[in-house]
């Protein structure tokens, strides 16, 4: 795929979305949510881990963006699904995904929408540190 265009993987990934949305409240598990980005600056992202002996048994997300940013939440809900962390981290998250630049370049995703792929990250980082069930309300909210 080239970079820069809007096909393929990419459409396929921004057509379904399935991982977007709010975590199932009565899944087991413990939920931990993370939020980085303003919609007045074009994107925002939150993303909800639901944990269960060591993997994440739910990821779920709520975005506002360009379609990029949209198709990488996806493509990261899915590959975090069922994943096995030695530790909630960023190294950790970092070591079996790969960082914004990695992302990118699977996804063909041009260079200037980097600075997206890093709010996804910042979000990412976020739920890796929320205490436990801490914000266990998903919904997202319109800072100023």
């Amino acid at each position: 795929m080239s970079a820069g265009t809007f096909d393929g993987a990419l459409r396929r990934l921004f057509s379904q979305l399935s991982h977007g949305g709010d975590p199932d409240p009565h899944a087991e598990g413990m939920l931990r949510c993370g939020q980085a980005g303003r919609e007045a600056l074009g994107t925002r992202v939150r993303f909800c881990l639901r944990w269960q002996d060591g993997r994440v048994r739910q990821a779920r997300y709520r975005a506002y963006g360009c379609p990029y940013t949209l198709a990488t939440c996806e493509w990261l809900a899915g590959r975090l699904e069922g994943l096995a962390l030695p530790e909630r981290s960023p190294d950790a998250l970092a070591g079996a995904l790969g960082a914004p630049p990695d992302w990118a370049d699977a996804l063909g995703i041009p260079p200037e929408r980097l600075g997206r792929l890093l709010i996804i990250e910042d979000a990412l980082h976020a739920a890796l540190r929320a205490d436990a069930d801490a914000d266990a309300d998903p919904a997202m909210t319109n800072p100023a």
